[in-house]
């Protein structure tokens, strides 16, 4: 297993270390499907994700992206 160090994690900007975050919950919640363990942090993922939707829908954050 790869660790991110510390000093490379904080480089990211906030945006981008809030992804990562919610890419790791999702890929935990999948893995947990599959073994079919609690899913309280899909239920958290899924609120994460309808409180941010506006933000993603903004233009603004295409341009982010350019």
């Amino acid at each position: 297993m790869q660790l991110i160090k510390e000093q490379d994690w904080q480089t990211l900007p906030e945006p981008a270390q809030q992804e990562v975050y919610d890419f790791f919950i999702f890929i935990k919640q999948r893995y947990a499907k599959q073994t079919n363990q609690d899913e309280s942090e899909t239920t958290a993922f899924s609120n994460h994700s309808a409180n941010t939707i506006e933000e993603w829908l903004d233009d603004k954050e295409d341009e982010v992206w350019k």
